[in-house]
C-alpha cells in the first residue's frame, strides 16, 4: 500500500492568491466567502501533479485576471511512505516550467516521476470524488473494475447450472450449456466463441436456405421426370452396341459394293474404248491390204519398171503388217479384260436400311440420356436433402451454443454485479443492462442510491455517494490520498477518510480562513 500526504502548497500569482502558503494537518478545514479561493486551494494539487483542473481539464489555466504578475507558481511538499518529495509547476511569460525538489526538469521526466506514483485517473477519483462521477460511464466503470477479478468460468458455469439456491456447490453438475462452454472456452475465450458461432450460424442459415431452395427445384425437376423408372440400362446399352455394330457393318458392306461395282464399270469402259480404237485399226488394216499397185507413173504415164513395181508392192506389205501390229495386242488386251469381266458378277445393294437403323439408335440414346438425367437428378436431390438437414444441424448448434453464450454472460454480470455490490454499504451498482432486441446483457454502468440515479441525487447525497466510493477505491487501489471535499456544508452525515481530509465550506462574509486538526497522536 502506497501513502501519499500533502505536507506544504505554495501558491504565487495563482488566480485569486497572490501569495499562499497552506500547511497541511490531518484535517485542514477552509472557509470563507465565495471567490476567496477555496476551491482554488483545493484543486491546486492537480494542477501541480497533471497540468488540470480536478475534473482532469486539460485546458485549465490558473493565470491571474485581475492583477498584474510575472510568474504562476505552484508548488507541493508531499510525503511518499515517509520521503518527502518537493514538486513546482510554473508558468512564466506563457511557458510551463518544472522543478523536481527544486531541480529545473523536462515535462517528460516531471510527468514520469508523477505516473510512477500513480495514474491520474486513480488519484482524482480518490482526493477529489465528484471526478469519478464526471467520467464517461465507461471510464467509471472500468476504474471500479480495475482491481476486481471477473468471475471464474467454474464458477459461473456453477451457478449457470444450479437448479436451486440452497444447492451446494460440489452436488452440482454442469447443465448442457455449461458443459459444452467448459469444452470450448479451453480453446477460445467467451468473446472469440460468439463471434465465431455468430458467423457460423449466419452462414448455416444462409446455406441451409439455399439447400432448401435446391430441394424444391430438383424435386420439381424429378416430377417432371418421373420419380419410378422402368429402363433396363444394361438392356439398352447392349442393343446400342449391336446397332452400332450393324451400322458400322452397313457401310462397310455398302463400300465393297461400291467398290466391286466400280471396278466392273472401269472395265466395261476399258474394253469399249480399246474396241473403239480396234475397229479403226481394222479400217486402216483393210485399206491397206486392198490397196492396188499401179502400173503406170501417175506423172508420165509410163509404164512402171519391174523394180519400182517391186518397191511398190514391198511398201504395201510393210503397210499391212504396220497396221496389224498395231491393232493386235489391242485384240489381245480386250480379250483379257473381257475374261477379267467375265470373271465379275455385281453385288446387290444391303437389303435392309440404315435409316432404320440409326432412328432406333437415336430412340434408345434419348431414353438412356432421359433414364441418366433421372438418375442424376435422384442423386442430387438426395445430397441436397443431406446438405439442408447438416446446415440445419450446424445452424441449431450455433444457436445453441450462443445462446449458452447469452446464458454464461447473463450469469457471469450477476455475479459480477453482485461482487461489486458487496464492496458498497448504501449505494447500488449496475454494471449491465439487458436489451431486449439481441437477447443479451451489455455493458453499463450506473451508481443509485436510494433507487435514484447519481446525477439526481443532491448536493449533500452526492458527496456521501463520493466518499462511499472512495472507501471502495481505497481498498482495491491500495493507495492512500488526501481527500477534498468542497461544499462541505451541504453535507451533514459523517466524515470517514483514511488519511488527510481538506475541506471546503462556503461561509457568507468571512475572509479566507484556514484551520487544521491533528487527528490521534
Amino acid at each position: 500500500m502506497r501513502r501519499i500526504r500533502f505536507k506544504q502548497l505554495g501558491l504565487r500569482n495563482y488566480k485569486v492568491h497572490r501569495s499562499l502558503t497552506v500547511n497541511y494537518g490531518d484535517i485542514t478545514k477552509l472557509s470563507g466567502k465565495n471567490g476567496e479561493g477555496k476551491s482554488s486551494i483545493g484543486e491546486a494539487p492537480a494542477w501541480v501533479f497533471f497540468g488540470t483542473d480536478l475534473f482532469g481539464g486539460s485546458k485549465y489555466n490558473p493565470t491571474p485576471t485581475n492583477y498584474e504578475f510575472d510568474v504562476v507558481h505552484a508548488s507541493l511538499l508531499i510525503s511518499v511512505d515517509g520521503v518527502d518529495y518537493l514538486l513546482t509547476r510554473e508558468i512564466v511569460k506563457g511557458s510551463n516550467k518544472y522543478y523536481l525538489n527544486e531541480v529545473p526538469v523536462k515535462e517528460g521526466e516531471y510527468s514520469g516521476f508523477v505516473q510512477s506514483l500513480f495514474d491520474k485517473e486513480t488519484f482524482l477519483s480518490l482526493y477529489y470524488p465528484l471526478y469519478f462521477f464526471s467520467l464517461h460511464k465507461d471510464k467509471q466503470r472500468d476504474l471500479l473494475l480495475r482491481n476486481l477479478l471477473s468471475p471464474a468460468n467454474s464458477e459461473v458455469f456453477a451457478e449457470m447450472s444450479r437448479t436451486c439456491p440452497e444447492q451446494k456447490q460440489k452436488e452440482i453438475s454442469l447443465n448442457p450449456q455449461a458443459a459444452r462452454l467448459a469444452d470450448s472456452l479451453k480453446k477460445h475465450s467467451i468473446d472469440q466463441l460468439a463471434s465465431l458461432y455468430t458467423d457460423l450460424k449466419n452462414k448455416s442459415d444462409k446455406l441451409h436456405i439455399q439447400a432448401q431452395g435446391s430441394v424444391k427445384t430438383l424435386t420439381r425437376q424429378l416430377q417432371e421426370l418421373g420419380e419410378t423408372g422402368s429402363v433396363d440400362q444394361e438392356a439398352v446399352i447392349s442393343e446400342l452396341a449391336s446397332l452400332k455394330d450393324r451400322i458400322e457393318a452397313f457401310d462397310t458392306d455398302r463400300q465393297k459394293v461400291a467398290y466391286h461395282n466400280n471396278e466392273i464399270r472401269t472395265l466395261q469402259l476399258k474394253i469399249e474404248g480399246l474396241t473403239k480404237q480396234i475397229e479403226a485399226g481394222k479400217k486402216d488394216y483393210d485399206a491397206a491390204v486392198a490397196q492396188v499397185i499401179d502400173q503406170e507413173c501417175r506423172t508420165c504415164g509410163q509404164l512402171l519398171t519391174e523394180e519400182a513395181k517391186g518397191k511398190a508392192e514391198q511398201a504395201k506389205k510393210d503397210t499391212v503388217k504396220y497396221q496389224a501390229e498395231k491393232v493386235n495386242p489391242l485384240i489381245r488386251e480386250r480379250k483379257a479384260l473381257r475374261e477379267k469381266l467375265a470373271e465379275l458378277k455385281p453385288l446387290p445393294e444391303p437389303e435392309y436400311s440404315v435409316s432404320d437403323l440409326v432412328a432406333r439408335s437415336n430412340e434408345l440414346n434419348a431414353l438412356l440420356q432421359s433414364e441418366q438425367s433421372r438418375i442424376k437428378v435422384m442423386q442430387d436431390l438426395e445430397k441436397a436433402r443431406n446438405d439442408e438437414a447438416a446446415y440445419l444441424q450446424a445452424k441449431n448448434d450455433s444457436i445453441f451454443v450462443l445462446d449458452a453464450i447469452k446464458a454464461f454472460k447473463a450469469k457471469e454480470a450477476e455475479l459480477q454485479t453482485q461482487k461489486v455490490q458487496d464492496l458498497f454499504t448504501t449505494l447500488s451498482v449496475r454494471l449491465f443492462k439487458y436489451v431486449k432486441t439481441s437477447g443479451e446483457y451489455v455493458s453499463d454502468f450506473m451508481i443509485q442510491m436510494d433507487g435514484k440515479d447519481y446525477v439526481a441525487l443532491s448536493a449533500g447525497e452526492k458527496i456521501a455517494a463520493g466518499l462511499e466510493l472512495t472507501e471502495v477505491l481505497f481498498k482495491q487501489s491500495e493507495l492512500i490520498v488526501p481527500c477534498f471535499i468542497d461544499g462541505i456544508g451541504e453535507y451533514t452525515g459523517k466524515v470517514a477518510v483514511y488519511d488527510q481530509l481538506i475541506t471546503g465550506r462556503a461561509v457568507e462574509g468571512q475572509e479566507l480562513k484556514i484551520e487544521t486538526e491533528k487527528v490521534g497522536n
